[in-house]
């Protein structure tokens, strides 16, 4: 299988592709670069590997929460190309992103924490199955970081930007498995769980490249937030 991912969450971005039996990524740290990043990262991804947009058998992306900006970034990438192709996707959460990326750091059951600015964090609980997926164990929230910090158990490990910038959840750490701060969403674990879900799911038409943002309240932030 073919198969390309967007990740566009957050202050990072990535793009991945998976062609042949191998993956390679392109990723940066680049706040407000993602615009001029992704599409070159696509077109060496394919043309490394020899394909045409034409020839993925579907393109998985970040469906958020996420930055508002960011992620209307990357699904417009997303649509254009899907459109352009009339090549299917799947969308996989951001949250679960960062938990899977998680598990090659030996964490069987994350608490995520992604900053959402507004002094809130996306979060969401995730654990390990059977076939080494990270599986959601509740909805996905945005709320304040001592709610989310209420969660924490000696069982799970904290994942996420939100320990780092926030001291409600800062506080918790000692009470946790371990805290992975750096943890940012990532294309190759999007590709494992794009992979995973295409195994009992079909991909999705185009126009149903949409993004989740949690937040309906994007007219309220403050002059220069960027979250959503």
């Amino acid at each position: 299988m073919n198969l390309l991912a967007i990740e566009t969450a957050s202050e990072s971005c990535s793009v991945a592709l998976s062609a042949a039996g191998e993956v390679c990524t392109r990723q940066a740290h680049a706040p407000r670069e993602h615009a001029e990043r992704l599409l070159p990262w696509v077109q060496s991804l394919l043309a490394e590997a020899g394909l045409r947009v034409h020839d993925l058998d579907a393109i998985a992306f970040s469906r958020g929460p996420g930055s508002f900006t960011s992620l209307r970034i990357g699904i417009g990438v997303v649509q254009g190309l899907a459109w352009g192709a009339q090549v299917p996707v799947v969308p996989v959460s951001s949250l679960q992103t960062m938990a899977q990326a998680s598990v090659a750091r030996g964490v069987g059951a994350a608490l995520v924490a992604l900053d959402a600015r507004m002094d809130e964090v996306y979060g969401g609980l995730f654990r390990l199955d059977e076939h080494s997926i990270m599986r959601p164990d509740g909805p996905e929230r945005v709320g304040s970081p001592a709610a989310l910090a209420a969660m924490a158990t000696a069982e799970v490990t904290g994942v996420g930007n939100g320990f780092a910038r926030y001291a409600e959840l800062a506080a918790v750490g000692p009470s946790l498995a371990g805290v992975h701060a750096d943890i940012w969403p990532e294309a190759s674990s999007l590709l494992t769980l794009a992979a995973a879900w295409l195994e009992c799911n079909p991909p999705l038409p185009p126009e149903q490249a949409q993004a989740v943002y949690l937040r309906d309240r994007v007219a309220d932030k403050p002059p220069g937030a960027a979250g959503s």
